[in-house]
């Protein structure tokens, strides 16, 4: 999908390390996220780097894939850590609308 783009990267096992996200990460795309982000579940390694960067336009329903998606990924143990990459004004919408926390939890 062109309007998505959804980078895997690996170890020497052949486990998710790294995953960038970017592109378009609104609700139009939310099904195939999700099925992007379903799809690394049994293949991750214990610690993973997830980069929000290249970021086209960006709305709710994509934090909340995001917030679902590191809770459970969380709960299998699996240590992660979360870099955004956005323009000012679309850090400023999230922090704007009480989702900073969401935003920067690993900061």
């Amino acid at each position: 999908m062109d309007s998505v783009k959804f980078q895997k990267l690996t170890n020497g096992q052949g486990l998710i390390t790294n995953l960038k996200i970017g592109g378009i990460l609104a609700v139009d795309y939310a099904q195939y996220i999700k099925k992007e982000l379903v799809d690394t579940l049994d293949n991750l390694n214990e610690a993973l780097e997830i980069q929000i960067c290249e970021v086209d336009d960006i709305d709710i329903s994509f934090i909340q894939l995001i917030i679902a998606y590191t809770k459970h990924i969380a709960e299998k143990g699996i240590k992660f850590q979360l870099k955004w990459e956005l323009e000012e004004d679309q850090r400023l919408l999230f922090e704007n609308v009480g989702l900073s926390y969401e935003l920067f939890m690993n900061d």
